[in-house]
């Protein structure tokens, strides 16, 4: 039977508990939401960010654990989420659950944020080969990581908690665009897309990211998770072997 402690697992529960502690909820389109707050004309009204979850089976919980980047099929996915932070088009982050076992993930379901980790993407580049490397990171509970290469990255990270404090105040800062959530998440992601190419980012690359909204009136606020496929340059096609004669 698989684990519970999975990044998709994480990344649902850590997310909600986050913005449920300050008081965010979802944003839902079901028939009797749309009737009570008009799912259908939330508009932005914070920063957008994809958060990258990470799991790890080695370590020790809530002390040290070692995770994998980079390591999606194309890798390319650290590429891609440096490549956006930067540009200032979306924030991406990195969260590393210091979370190994399955007992102390249900025993500890309502606090997750107590022992996750963020880290902003750009933090863990430095001058290392992200090209088609996957890489590891060592990540300890005062935020101190390294990242294991043939050379080295450390820096620190800050607990996810002040993360969604942070957003929580972000969103009385309303965006001066206007449009719809459904718009804005079109030109979102075209603009990803163009970014990811223009670092010459090849492949796709999976991303979840979170929408904060507010209705026109700005009497209800909530947030809205989307998984989108962001498409870099065409790759090129793989040399086929020389032929004997």
């Amino acid at each position: 039977m698989p684990g519970l402690v999975n990044e998709k697992t994480l990344e649902l529960n850590i997310t909600h508990e986050g913005l449920a502690n300050v008081g965010i909820g979802v944003i839902g389109f079901t028939q009797q939401q749309e009737s009570r707050i008009g799912a259908d004309v939330f508009y932005p009204c914070a920063r957008p960010f994809i958060i990258q979850y990470k799991a790890t089976k080695d370590g020790t919980d809530n002390s040290s654990a070692t995770f994998y980047v980079n390591n999606n099929k194309r890798k390319n996915q650290h590429r891609a989420l440096d490549a956006i932070t930067r540009s200032g088009v979306c924030e991406a982050y990195y969260a590393f659950p210091l979370i190994v076992s399955d007992a102390f993930l249900t025993t500890n379901f309502g606090s997750l944020l107590d022992f996750t980790i963020m880290i902003d993407a750009q933090r863990l580049t430095g001058t290392l080969n992200w090209f088609n490397k996957i890489h590891s990171i060592e990540v300890q509970a005062n935020g101190q990581f390294e990242v294991s290469s043939k050379e080295k990255v450390t820096g620190e990270g800050f607990f996810a908690r002040q993360f969604f404090e942070k957003k929580a105040k972000e969103r009385q800062k309303q965006l001066e665009d206007k449009r719809k959530m459904s718009e804005y998440i079109a030109d979102l992601i075209e603009q990803m897309e163009y970014t990811v190419k223009k670092a010459q980012v090849a492949g796709q690359s999976e991303h979840t990211i979170t929408f904060i909204g507010t209705d026109k009136d700005e009497e209800h606020t909530g947030y809205l998770q989307l998984p989108v496929l962001i498409k870099g340059l065409p790759e090129k096609p793989k040399e086929k072997a020389a032929m004997r004669p």
